[in-house]
């Protein structure tokens, strides 16, 4: 629940500047941990297990400010800064060496006009991951959520940086949206080609009562498999020409009994870093069923990842994956939450599928910042945490 807070007193007395054009300032975010055991077993590679192991974890805590300035005529100047609290828990310093810096999440200046839509520009998720969730995710910013390029469904979602925005108003419940993410840094990779791995997104979503129906696609140009494989046997340098592609449907739907049942449908398509060699495909779904029981809700929700076609033969099956996860939460108030959650994915022999906000690593590179959980390893977790939002 975000609230208003007044600023204008602070900024004034900071910057010595006028605030009443910009009294609409918000400050919203929200702190929440949970305590968990978590374990990761059954790869082949040796001593290449996550040991049993109780976890303080950080879920995604973040904090943001936002506003506006009318200019008339139905139109408004808006601005969001957005920054993760990554691994508060921790000093704010996460596992692989990560550390917070302001702006890490949505950030962006825009214009907003009641009839012609929104155009932002910054950093901000993609309209492929913001306008297609449409409440699948049960278990979000959890250990057990399932979204997110390195998890079981909707690997095709991104945050955009150096990227523009448009969102259309609503249409008696329709919406579009489409966003370009700029590549500032191309580069020559010699027998590759000039790569400009630019990144277009389209989507498009209609709210009818409880009924929600979301579409979207999503291209990211001169990546080809090293977009989507970089830890497998296909993970090759960048490749003009080679593309990442996400195609996804999903819909859901919420009765007055307080039911929430729910589904989602993704195809990537990922291009072979070389002439005349085929391209890659691999789908997921996610279903995901949900009981509002007064101030407690019941979920649950199973996602899969299938077989990758067009992989070495005999090998296509070795890239499944799949994903269970059931919890409960309970409200406290309208702004403070408890809640419980057990999740455990199954990773076939060549896939490393791993949690999306508190993923555990075999391997750490504290130079590059990196962790790596073993193809093979099976990652679970049983947690129960809290949620305070502002």
């Amino acid at each position: 629940m975000m609230q208003k807070k007044s600023l204008a007193a602070l900024v004034a007395t900071l910057f010595a500047v006028p605030f009443a054009a910009h009294a609409d300032v918000t400050i919203y975010g929200f702190i929440s941990s949970s305590i968990e055991s978590t374990k990761a077993t059954g790869t082949s590679v040796a001593n290449g297990d996550y040991k049993s192991r109780t976890r303080v974890v950080d879920d995604n805590s973040r904090i943001g400010f936002k506003g506006f300035e009318d200019l008339g005529n139905g139109t408004k100047a808006v601005w969001q800064v957005e920054q993760s609290l990554k691994y508060f828990e921790q000093g704010g310093t996460n596992d692989v060496g990560q550390t917070a810096t302001f702006a890490t999440r949505n950030s962006f200046v825009g214009l907003d006009n009641s009839s012609a839509g929104k155009v932002i520009v910054g950093y901000n998720d993609s309209v492929y991951k913001s306008m297609t969730n449409i409440g699948l995710n049960l278990f979000g910013d959890t250990t057990a959520e399932n979204n997110g390029s390195s998890q079981v469904y909707s690997r095709g979602e991104a945050r955009l940086k150096n990227s523009v925005h448009y969102f259309s108003p609503n249409w008696s419940g329709f919406q579009i949206g489409g966003s370009y993410g700029v590549d500032e840094s191309r580069t020559s990779s010699g027998s590759n080609g000039s790569t400009n791995a630019s990144h277009l997104s389209l989507a498009a979503n209609y709210t009818n009562g409880g009924l929600q129906v979301a579409a979207g696609w999503d291209r990211t140009n001169d990546t080809g498999l090293n977009g989507a494989f970089k830890s497998s046997a296909y993970g090759t340098s960048a490749w003009s020409g080679a593309s990442l592609t996400y195609t996804k449907l999903a819909a859901s739907y919420k009765f007055n009994t307080g039911t929430f049942v729910g589904a989602g449908y993704e195809f990537g398509r990922f291009d072979a870093a070389a002439a005349g060699t085929s391209s890659l495909k691999q789908d997921d779904w996610t279903l995901s069923v949900g009981q509002d029981i007064g101030a407690a809700t019941l979920k649950l929700e199973y996602s899969s990842l299938g077989r990758l076609k067009g992989a070495t033969a005999g090998t296509e099956d070795n890239y499944k994956a799949h994903q269970w996860a059931l919890g409960a939460d309970y409200n406290l108030s309208k702004t403070t939450k408890l809640f419980g959650y057990y999740t455990k994915i199954t990773n076939k022999s060549a896939q490393a599928a791993n949690f999306a906000n508190t993923p555990v690593y075999n391997t750490v590179d504290t130079t590059k910042n990196t962790g790596v959980l073993n193809a093979g390893n099976d990652p679970q977790a049983f947690g129960v945490g809290l949620k305070v939002a502002f």
